[in-house]
């Protein structure tokens, strides 16, 4: 299937910028996410969204793919290590299967995986707190889970 990119403002970093993320065009400024983004929160694999501001990457989200997407930092000692970034890209990937998650990117100590929100937040949290465990001094987070400014969930999943 061809795709076209769609850009989304990564908002958490100085300056802000915007992020490229593989998308189906749907019509009327509406694109479907291929691929969770590396960098951009708020979205997921599969949500819908639709395009504000293409300079600036503003965007609304139309519909919930039913998907959450987890970023993983990797320790300082290894944010500039393409082969520890593999390693645990492959190491994660091969338990993520189970949850039917994937990696949907990756650049230097830092890694970006989309899982359906029907595996449960127990076996998702299980399995980066295991992979933190195997890479010490990582870290990860849910970019679509909680709200950016109050840190309470979303809940978007329960609707």
């Amino acid at each position: 299937m061809k795709h076209q990119h769609v850009k989304i403002a990564v908002r958490d970093v100085s300056p802000a910028g915007v992020e490229e993320v593989p998308a189906r065009w749907l019509g009327g400024g509406e694109w479907q996410l291929l691929w969770s983004p590396l960098y951009a929160t708020g979205v997921a694999s599969g949500d819908v969204i639709k395009s504000l501001d293409d300079e600036t990457g503003g965007f609304e989200i139309v519909a919930r793919g039913g998907n959450v997407c987890i970023q993983f930092y990797l320790s300082a000692s290894d944010a500039d290590d393409t082969e520890a970034t593999a390693e645990a890209g492959e190491s994660v990937v091969t338990k993520l299967g189970a949850l039917g998650g994937t990696l949907d990117g990756s650049t230097p100590g830092l890694l970006a995986f989309t899982v359906p929100i029907d595996a449960g937040f127990p076996a998702i949290d299980q399995l980066f707190e295991d992979a933190v465990e195997r890479w010490p001094g990582s870290q990860w987070q849910y970019t679509n889970v909680y709200d950016p400014i109050s840190g309470q969930p979303l809940g978007w999943w329960e609707r």
